[in-house]
């Protein structure tokens, strides 16, 4: 599925032979975290903090206009799920605590709007689009909640951020972004919670980068 991916990343940089486009590498530490929609009279499930993780990997920024670029990437990203569960009946049992580490490969496509120089060399960007992910791997911590996750998800995302031209053809960046699930990620959870799962996973970003 990989080899798939990168195959389609080469597509995509063939095409953008024919236009002005640069090329790029994006390394993003990330808080991942996790929305819950349950509801049940036997438990109380509730979304369990945010964890450090990273988002990186090659990307493509294709000129349009001086000021419009189509962005599109294949990033791999570790994200984290966090589940509190609480026994509604039996109110003395302390509440239990759950954690699952998912490994994605994304594709990310967007819009990329650019100001004109703010000061010397220096440009502002805001950035719309959306992802779209594959579940390439799963470590699961017991799974006493969640006995299996989707293969696709998919999330909204928004940005804002700075480049500085240090070169006759190379930029950094550096930037924060917000990805925000759209997909119930849990194919199946544990039978006798009482009640239907539905989990999203979101996570912010702080954007580091490089293009030539």
């Amino acid at each position: 599925m990989r080899k798939n991916l990168l195959l389609i990343l080469l597509l995509s940089l063939s095409f953008s032979a024919f236009s002005q486009y640069k090329i790029g590498f994006q390394f993003s530490p990330i808080l991942s975290s996790n929305r819950i929609d349950f509801t049940s009279d036997v438990y109380d499930l509730e979304t369990d903090g945010t964890g450090l993780k990273i988002a990186t990997g090659p990307f493509v920024d294709i000129q349009l206009t001086d000021n419009y670029y189509f962005n599109v990437g294949v990033f791999y990203a570790s994200k984290r799920v966090g589940i509190e569960q609480r026994d509604k009946v039996n109110t003395g049992t302390p509440p239990t605590k759950e954690e699952y580490n998912l490994q994605y490969v994304q594709i990310p496509v967007s819009m990329k709007l650019y100001t004109n120089e703010v000061s010397l060399d220096k440009r502002i960007y805001f950035q719309f689009g959306a992802a779209l992910e594959f579940n390439v791997e799963e470590k699961l911590k017991d799974n006493v909640i969640v006995e299996d996750f989707r293969l696709f998800d998919t999330s909204l995302l928004a940005g804002l951020g700075m480049e500085y031209q240090i070169g006759t053809s190379t930029m950094v960046f550096g930037g924060i972004s917000y990805h925000r699930g759209l997909v119930n990620i849990i194919s199946e959870s544990v039978d006798g919670l009482g009640g239907d799962l539905a989990m999203k996973n979101d996570y912010i970003a702080l954007d580091l980068g490089i293009k030539f």
